[in-house]
């Protein structure tokens, strides 16, 4: 008898298959929402999301924290109950890192160093 294949592990073994199956329906990032927020308390505008078909709830129930459309206002309501939203909320809060500290936490220092050469007065 021949060898019987399996079509789950032909799937696994192919790299460029997970890859897309591993960014295909990922959330915002923390840093992305923070820029939103900060964004929507800068410029003093709301977030308006014109009616689009392929949201649920035509995109008019969103949750910025998390980033979610919702089907209903009830749906958001009991949402914003739960404690992935609290989690997410208390993530948000946290300061945003910048890339000057980024490079520190990597041991990038910034130095200032004297001028080689000192500026000669004209008299």
């Amino acid at each position: 008898m021949g060898r019987t294949r399996n079509k789950i592990t032909r799937a696994t073994k192919n790299k460029a298959y997970k890859k897309s199956h591993d960014t295909k329906r990922r959330p915002k990032d923390i840093d992305q929402i923070q820029d939103d927020i900060k964004y929507i308390n800068d410029t003093g505008k709301s977030l308006t999301i014109e009616p689009n078909e392929d949201l649920p709830g035509l995109g008019q129930h969103y949750c910025l924290t998390c980033a979610r459309h919702f089907m209903n206002e009830n749906t958001l309501n009991i949402h914003t109950t739960t404690k992935a939203h609290k989690r997410r909320l208390k993530d948000v809060a946290i300061k945003q890192y910048t890339q000057t500290e980024a490079e520190l936490a990597a041991g990038k220092s910034i130095e200032i160093l004297p001028p080689a050469h000192n500026k000669m007065s004209v008299e």
